[in-house]
């Protein structure tokens, strides 16, 4: 055991390259789920506001469900549920492919969609009926006002909270390792267990994704500052 701090385990081989491949993983993950949040949540959001009443029902549907079970819950009914309601040789594939990563973006991806949806209707809100009504009556079709009006001023609307979202996934990726993802807080307790040296592990981990969760945040207020709609509410300091 131990007697005193090393923080030079940190670098040292092997656990210096398997803690840079761990936070390379979580951003990739990261990146990967809030991509498909945003394209799904952006759907699923304007889809409560459709005319059709299947479409409401679907995307209601959603964003109840995925935002009313606990992420890690999902995690496990995507991991270990869904490859057993596919083919033996599908299921096989998907475990080749990196099932243990793709189940986390997957689960990742529906759990934030959900929260990013009722962003997204509060955006459409925002914007004001009076925009689409008059769209609509240039001859616009209600999807063309949604694609062409309604969508380019709603993401600058709610810029701030899709910032949230995304430090939310970064750090909800840390779930991953429950499922065998050899991602940062997997890597930084598998240090501490094999060296001892929990102080030096798990200040790692934490200053990871504090730093990375400043990263994003930072990133994302310039890009708020950028697309900002004069007149409109925007976050303290932005």
């Amino acid at each position: 055991m131990s007697g005193g701090l090393d923080w030079s385990i940190l670098v040292k081989p092997p656990f210096g390259g398997q803690l840079a491949d761990a936070i390379l993983l979580t951003i990739e993950i990261a990146l990967y789920a809030w991509t498909a949040a945003m394209l799904i949540g952006l759907m699923v959001g304007i889809g409560r506001e459709a005319p059709s009443t299947i479409a409401r029902f679907v995307t209601t549907a959603h964003v109840e469900i995925f935002r009313n079970i606990p992420v890690l819950v999902q995690l496990f009914f995507v991991y270990y549920v869904l490859p057993r309601l596919l083919p033996l040789q599908v299921r096989r594939e998907l475990f080749r492919l990196g099932w243990e990563e793709i189940s986390a973006v997957i689960t990742l991806a529906l759990y934030s969609s959900a929260k990013i949806a009722e962003h997204v209707r509060a955006g459409v809100n925002t914007v004001g009926r009076h925009i689409q009504r008059s769209a609509m009556a240039t001859g616009l079709t209600w999807l063309q006002t949604q694609r062409y009006v309604v969508v380019p001023l709603l993401l600058r609307t709610i810029a701030p909270n899709l910032t949230s979202e995304f430090v939310t996934i970064f750090k909800g990726s840390s779930l991953a390792m429950m499922v065998g993802v050899t991602e940062t807080a997997y890597v930084t307790q598998q240090l501490g267990t094999e060296t001892f040296h929990w102080v030096e592990a798990n200040a790692a981990g934490t200053a990871v994704y504090l730093l990375c969760a400043w990263a994003i945040a930072g990133l994302m207020s310039l890009v708020e500052r950028r697309t900002r709609i004069p007149g409109l509410l925007r976050r303290e300091g932005s």
